[in-house]
């Protein structure tokens, strides 16, 4: 381990240290905590397994990288994060920390079955190829109907899980963690199901029954099998199967098939595969090197137009068309890198365009506008918010996208949270309507 990887690894010591010091008990269930172990994990985690020359050799994301701008990317990056983190508890998040809910009004607007209806035809075109982790769910000539499905498949299926409990009781947890991961991981996609089933326990918890020792240790029994099984299936036989119409079954058996190719397999490579995929420093050190070859930065007035991407496309048709809104793919195509999907992450993906000084300035900027956000969201527990912090918990997972991929994700979350707000004002007036009526009887009754 070289000095520069050791500092990095101290100061995501001091971003988890100081979280946990101001959040209390409670701080792992804050999108944002996770969000920081989640950046742990891709610039920390990983690039300690990537010490290991057999698991490096297999991370095609390092082809043709300096390994001596590994460690400084780390830095880079981890400094950024700490500044992010500083930024974001300087919003003194904790002062919002309400639970508990009423249940009532909360199981009335989160009904599980309009959910589970509403899922349906997305998990239909998902495992038939058209929709979620589908070719053709990105691109210009994405159909609207797979970019739809893509995007709400697992939101509503964490909704119509929570939904359930709510109206059955939380004794199910475990079963339906199981099913909602098994329909998560039929999908293809490892992060889903390792984010959904932790959004689950967030929205228990924050309505007030956090789920027992032993049901959460049944739940992550679930992901990790969940987790298994994807893996394996791309290990034996790529990821073929979940672009085509192979359709549940086909999927099921090919992750049972998967899970035992994983436990009786090559542990190693699983490790390596694993380590590559969550590598968040080597599209950074890429960047580093070129900036060393005299490349120079990239427009910052690309920064804030790449947010554009979250514009749904249905209001703004010509987006894909409209200039270089994906940074990094612009990055890969202007500092020459080798074509292979980077993981940039939150601080990584705006490298090629601010200085380090700018790039903390920026993420500093971010923690504090998430201080705030967060600080919103847990103020009170309602149906709307209880959406709202399922779609937190799925865009902080999707750290590696970086801000843009992040609020693609929390824009649909914001979509079902307006017409969950929209149903409870109806209902309320409804209901002040049916109050207002017998009143009004009585007083006419009561006239000479």
């Amino acid at each position: 381990m070289t000095v520069a990887l050791a500092g990095a690894l101290f100061l995501q010591v001091i971003s988890l240290v100081i979280l946990r010091l101001r959040l209390g008990p409670g701080w792992l269930l804050r999108p944002v905590t996770l969000l920081v172990l989640v950046s742990v994990v891709c610039d920390g985690v990983s690039q300690i397994l990537l010490i290991d020359p057999s698991v490096a050799a297999q991370d095609n994301f390092r082809i043709g990288i300096p390994r001596s701008l590994i460690g400084p990317a780390a830095v880079l990056l981890s400094a950024a994060m700490l500044a992010f983190t500083v930024a974001y508890l300087f919003m003194r998040p904790e002062r919002a920390d309400a639970t508990g809910a009423d249940v009532e009004r909360t199981r009335r607007l989160l009904d599980w079955r309009v959910f589970a209806v509403a899922c349906a035809p997305l998990a239909v075109l998902t495992y038939e190829g058209r929709g979620f982790n589908s070719l053709l769910t990105t691109g210009a000539g994405a159909p609207g109907i797979s970019a739809l499905a893509s995007e709400f498949f697992a939101l509503l299926l964490i909704l119509a899980a929570f939904g359930f409990l709510l109206r059955h009781g939380y004794r199910w947890f475990t079963v339906v963690v199981a099913i909602q991961s098994a329909l998560l991981a039929a999908a293809g996609e490892r992060t889903p199901v390792i984010g959904g089933a932790i959004a689950l326990i967030v929205l228990c918890a924050r309505a007030g029954a956090r789920p027992s020792g032993r049901q959460v240790a049944g739940g992550v029994a679930v992901i990790l099998v969940g987790f298994l099984a994807v893996s394996g299936v791309r290990a034996a036989q790529g990821r073929d199967i979940y672009y085509t119409s192979s359709g549940f079954r086909n999927r099921t058996v090919a992750a049972a098939t998967g899970f035992e190719t994983a436990v009786a397999g090559d542990w190693g490579r699983l490790l390596a595969q694993d380590a590559a995929r969550t590598d968040g420093t080597s599209f950074t050190a890429a960047i580093l090197e070129a900036r060393d070859l005299g490349h120079s930065s990239l427009p910052w007035t690309d920064v804030p137009e790449s947010l554009l991407l979250a514009i749904p496309s249905v209001i703004w048709q010509s987006k894909l068309s409209s200039g270089n809104l994906d940074p990094a793919l612009t990055e890969i195509n202007d500092f020459g890198l080798h074509k292979v999907n980077f993981l940039p992450g939150l601080p990584g993906l705006y490298v090629g365009y601010l200085t380090p000084m700018w790039l903390l300035v920026f993420l500093a900027a971010a923690g504090i506008g998430a201080g705030a956000g967060e600080r919103w969201l847990l103020r009170r527990v309602t149906a709307a918010r209880l959406v709202l912090l399922a779609g937190s918990v799925t865009a902080a997972m999707a750290f590696q996208q970086g801000l843009p991929g992040m609020l693609v994700q929390l824009r649909a979350a914001i979509a079902v949270a307006i017409i969950i707000k929209g149903a409870e004002l109806v209902r309320n007036r409804r209901g002040t309507r049916q109050d207002a009526a017998p009143a009004e009887g009585r007083f006419a009754a009561a006239q000479p």
